[in-house]
């Protein structure tokens, strides 16, 4: 029987809502102490855990994490479930991060397990042939991730294949026999692996797949790119509307087209988003593949699309000067941003142009002083929304995003921080609007809907942050009962500028809990929102298409059903959704991560200018400014001297020459080694730096 784990294993706590990484204790120290388990580091447990469920026993979904030494561990999707031990004969017939159904007892055990899917299909490993005196006369591949590390026998290798390749093989999962799952070679890469394999490795990892199936292909491809005119019965015609798709330079497809004019009482925004449920319909291939992919995933070389290429860069992407049907609103605000008026409509655009956000940016410099500018109306309303926004507490971290370039074969030519401008923030605001718009909207019908909710970050989260920020000299109070969103907002302001503001902006952020997808109406903490949805992306996520069906049943006065019937359907689409989020969250930082571990490899005993981001008692973290990764300096390698730990100081001190080093400095550092297989990437500090 499982039983509770009290005090080894952690969570992964996750952004307010953006792309986030999962995190030890989810706190500031949680973030050195992620990195410390990705060098191999001991895993620290979870703080204040419960002791008991209490109430009902419970069926609850969870993923598999499984150790080298055969043990494994219950990974909840429940917040308030915690991780449950399992020792290695209830471990050993499951793989690494398969998905099971729980039964599990008010004292917290856990008395069946249920498989529910493999999420490994493929795995990229090394082969070796098998001692003579093994079971069988084939080989293995090796296989191994962070702590999970395993042989996994191969009964037939592939021709060709010999000691020490790189293969790409299928996973087989048997029901009886001496093994529980067996591999089968589909690929030979040879002694090293290509970066035309990266995504591959990926996607078995995670269980993606970039192909869809033949009926939805089929399905996408039956579509008729010109509008017939009974679908455009019932449609409102805003083919008037002057939108603009702003989007980055590679995007292909378009979700969201936006609008601003000058009212007398101070703006109106209108948002055309791609009705992607007019052709998606349920029932059909296409929404349950959509469903089950749950979202799109990119990848530094290419976007494994949640909908056909057929719908996703054509007939549902707002292309310009093209006819396109759409969900669209009309957000009225007056001069303080307060939004006066929402309405919705079936509808069908054109839009004008397709900008980028580096030409609105150039745009806006050059124009700075036209009153006649196009774009003007429009950041103006941003303008407003954005301190509407800030007001009211909404938190905002700007973090900088990693930009990876590739060739046609998948090596990496250059990394990179992302720009980031006010044409980016712009669209973000409508979108953040729009969503706020429709989810009040229909809340105000008492419709059944799929929420985008931010749960507080809990009392001991924070007590943490507040100990690291105390480190980097910057004292703040979060102390329960007074960390409300503004309160956090007005932390992350004072920390622009300082030398740890990267670092601790990163722990903050961390140390709140995932944002997640919820038919249960609950605040978005982040955003400091009272109702919230996803609403404007429907080519790339499934719960916004599931919202446009909400609200097109709703402006047409209909439930959609059985209510009960309903509701329980949003409950297992916002569970699954959110479960294939965190999935395609993991597969794009992991790519990221082999990326640059795989750069780096070609810069081995360079040396770089780099910033420390983190320490723990092996050593420190360092930021690179170009190219932009990060690793790690072992204590031994830190310089000429014995470096010592003061964890309580937050920094590192020579024991001879008393030299420290804290978070915030900049360093000097040489790349020792670059690890493929574990993607870590170690450096030493050049001393005298």
């Amino acid at each position: 029987m499982a039983k509770r784990h009290r005090g080894k294993k952690s969570r992964g706590r996750g952004r307010a809502d953006r792309p986030h990484r999962g995190l030890g204790k989810g706190s500031g120290r949680g973030l050195t102490e992620r990195r410390a388990r990705e060098h191999g580091g001991r895993r620290e447990g979870r703080a204040g855990g419960r002791r008991h469920f209490g109430g009902p026993t419970r069926t609850l979904t969870a993923s598999i994490d499984k150790n080298s030494k055969g043990f494994a561990y219950l990974i909840f999707d429940a917040a308030d479930a915690e991780d449950l031990y399992l020792p290695h004969a209830e471990a050993a017939p499951f793989f690494h991060k398969d998905r099971v159904e729980a039964t599990v007892l008010p004292s917290g055990d856990a008395v069946s397990l249920k498989l529910l899917e493999h999420r490994y299909r493929e795995i990229v490993g090394r082969y070796t042939i098998a001692a003579s005196d093994t079971r069988h006369s084939g080989g293995f591949v090796l296989y191994q991730k962070k702590n999970f590390r395993e042989l996994i026998v191969v009964p037939r290798p592939l021709k060709g294949v010999s000691q020490g390749d790189w293969v790409r093989a299928a996973l087989v999962f048997e029901k009886t026999g001496p093994y529980p799952y067996r591999a089968e070679i589909v690929e030979r890469y040879g002694k090293e692996l290509p970066a035309s394999a990266d995504v591959a490795l990926i996607a078995g990892e995670c269980g993606l797949s970039e192909r869809h199936s033949e009926a939805a292909v089929r399905e996408a491809q039956g579509l008729t790119l010109r509008i017939p005119e009974p679908d455009l019965d019932g449609r409102t015609d805003l083919r008037h509307v002057p939108f603009v798709t702003i989007d980055g330079e590679t995007a292909r497809d378009f979700d969201d087209a936006v609008h601003v004019q000058r009212t007398a009482r101070g703006h109106a925004l209108w948002v055309g988003i791609a009705d992607v449920s007019h052709y998606v319909r349920p029932g059909t291939a296409l929404d349950r593949e959509a469903r089950q992919r749950g979202t799109s995933v990119y990848f530094p070389e290419r976007a494994f699309h949640m909908l056909p290429e057929a719908l996703s860069e054509n007939l549902c992407s707002l292309r310009p000067n093209e006819p396109r049907l759409a969900m669209a609103a009309r957000l009225e605000y007056d001069r303080g941003g307060k939004r006066q008026s929402t309405e919705l409509f079936e509808a069908v655009i054109l839009s004008r142009r397709r900008c980028t956000y580096i030409e609105i940016e150039r745009e806006r410099v050059a124009s700075e002083s036209r009153h006649d500018w196009e774009f003007k109306p429009h950041f103006e309303l941003y303008q407003t929304l954005r301190k509407a926004r800030t007001r009211r507490g909404s938190i905002d971290f700007d973090l900088p995003e990693t930009v990876v370039e590739v060739d046609p074969g998948g090596e990496p030519l250059a990394i990179r921080k992302g720009e980031r401008f006010d044409s980016h923030r712009l669209i973000e605001e409508f979108m953040i609007a729009a969503n706020e718009a429709v989810t009040e909207w229909i809340m105000a019908r008492g419709s059944p809907f799929i929420y985008r909710i931010h749960e507080r970050p809990s009392p001991q989260a924070l007590e943490r942050f507040e100990k690291l920020a105390r480190t980097a000299g910057v004292a703040v109070s979060l102390s329960e009962g007074t960390a409300s969103p503004a309160v956090i907002a007005d932390v992350v302001q004072r920390l622009e500028g300082h030398p740890a503001a990267l670092m601790l902006n990163t722990a903050l952020l961390r140390s709140m809990k995932q944002a997640i997808y919820s038919a249960t109406h609950d605040i978005h903490f982040g955003l400091a929102s009272k109702a919230y949805t996803h609403f404007t992306s429907p080519i790339r996520r499934y719960p916004d298409l599931v919202v446009h069906r909400r609200l097109r049943e709703a402006l047409k006065g209909e439930q959609g059903g059985d209510r009960r019937k309903v509701e329980e359907d949003l409950h297992r689409a916002a569970e699954h959704c959110s479960y294939r989020e965190r999935l395609a969250t993991e597969a794009e930082r992991e790519s990221q991560k082999l990326k640059q571990t795989r750069f780096m490899l070609k810069h081995l005993g360079d040396e770089f200018d780099a910033t420390v981001i983190g320490m723990i008692e092996k050593g420190i973290f360092v930021q690179l400014a170009s190219p932009f990764v990060e690793g790690m300096v072992a204590k031994e390698a830190i310089g000429d001297d014995f470096y010592l730990f003061n964890e309580e100081k937050m920094l590192f001190y020579g024991r001879r020459s008393r030299k420290t080093l804290r978070i915030g400095q900049a360093v000097r550092v040489r790349c020792l080694r670059s690890d493929l297989e574990r993607r870590q990437i170690d450096f030493a500090v050049v001393p005298n730096s």
